[in-house]
């Protein structure tokens, strides 16, 4: 009996307490709803602080007429001025990388490569008015 409880814990220990998120694998739309959700929930929970939940670049820890505002998501400028490979390096390397303040940290060793794709095919859904064909969703397999 004490024999079977020590594996089951090491089962447990081992198996059950992952961190790692895994991805659907059976269909492709559930790939789709995965990295909308995941991409989601990782800007709610590190970047809305700063760029508010909206994206508006108000949140919590800035207010209007601040030095340092966070950029504005929502407006067609933002998205139609930056390329994924500027985002990539204001996310991973900080907004200082990109020439802003460097009061957005690296996240570089916080996201695989693939979650940072989530969080900005995110950030790009906070402005409809963008069309698609000119800044498609990047690929969260590259």
């Amino acid at each position: 009996m004490k024999i079977l409880l020590i594996i089951t814990s090491l089962c447990i220990l081992f198996f059950g307490c992952s961190v790692e998120t895994e991805i659907p694998k059976n269909n492709i739309n559930n790939i789709d709803d995965f990295s909308t959700r995941e991409g989601k929930r990782l800007f709610l929970h590190y970047c809305s602080p700063c760029h508010g939940e909206n994206g508006d670049g108000f949140g919590k820890y800035f207010g209007y007429g601040h030095e340092h505002q966070p950029p504005d998501f929502t407006t067609k400028e933002f998205i139609e001025n930056r390329n994924d490979e500027q985002l990539i390096l204001a996310i991973s390397e900080g907004s200082i990388a990109i020439g802003k303040s460097n009061l957005c940290p690296p996240w570089g060793n916080t996201f695989h490569t693939e979650e940072i794709n989530f969080i900005i095919n995110h950030i790009k859904k906070f402005n409809r008015k963008v069309n698609i064909e000119n800044n498609p969703p990047i690929d969260s397999n590259r």
